[in-house]
């Protein structure tokens, strides 16, 4: 077994590593530039996580400990008012670091705090959910919110566009999306002056608006199994 620095432990491995995630985004994270940065020898982490992956589990763990601060439901809250909460603090945590969103998906929910999600469901259960909806409503808010994130930590402050594939406004961005904009209003296409300013506006509005949005027509398609 390797030798390790004393005071070198868990918790100083995984804030080194959310410094490093910081710096370098999720693909620059490697155990070689934690160890380098704690001025440890790369093997001495290993006394301490098996592997990289289970290192990124503890990261995403961190990350969720100290920034997702909603995840239960206040006494007599209502369950759609729970689930909005919910997935608004679970976004703010993965915004509060640099690839939080590609994180927290490529790690999952390897160790799910337990108590949390017996409360979680049995909240919903409560209010006339069966088991397996009260899950499946868990579930499909959480993929909203960890995909949502994700496209916008993947594309920071690039507008909506209208593209020339027939997919809609809002499918893209950057410089390309901007092009193909523009292509259909040189074309003199009618409405796509409106079209266009319609998108605009609604990029003005910002990307927390947007999800707010998304994410209350998800939660309103969502009731008790006794509605």
């Amino acid at each position: 077994m390797p030798r390790t620095r004393p005071g070198l432990d868990r918790p100083t491995i995984v804030a080194a590593a959310l410094e490093t995630l910081d710096e370098r985004g999720l693909d620059g994270l490697s155990s070689r530039d934690v160890a380098r940065r704690l001025g440890v020898q790369q093997p001495a982490l290993y006394h301490h996580f098996r592997n990289k992956a289970e290192l990124l589990s503890a990261v995403a763990a961190e990350v969720l400990d100290r920034w997702h601060t909603d995840r239960l439901p206040e006494p007599g809250e209502r369950w759609d008012a729970f689930l909005l909460r919910n997935a608004r603090s679970l976004r703010r945590a993965m915004l509060a670091v640099r690839d939080g969103a590609r994180l927290i998906a490529s790690t999952g929910p390897r160790a799910p705090n337990l108590a949390n999600s017996v409360a979680q469901v049995a909240h919903l259960e409560a209010q006339g959910f069966a088991g397996t909806d009260a899950v499946l409503a868990f579930i499909a808010v959480s993929r909203y919110t960890i995909g949502a994130t994700l496209e916008e930590q993947s594309a920071p402050g690039e507008a909506a566009f209208v593209a020339d594939d027939g997919a809609g406004p809002g499918t893209g961005g950057g410089a390309g999306g901007d092009r193909r904009g523009d292509a259909v209003e040189d074309a003199g296409l009618e409405g796509a002056d409106h079209l266009l300013a319609v998108v605009r506006a609604v990029a003005d509005l910002g990307a927390a608006h947007e999800f707010d949005v998304g994410l209350t027509a998800l939660v309103r398609g969502l009731a008790p199994s006794d509605d």
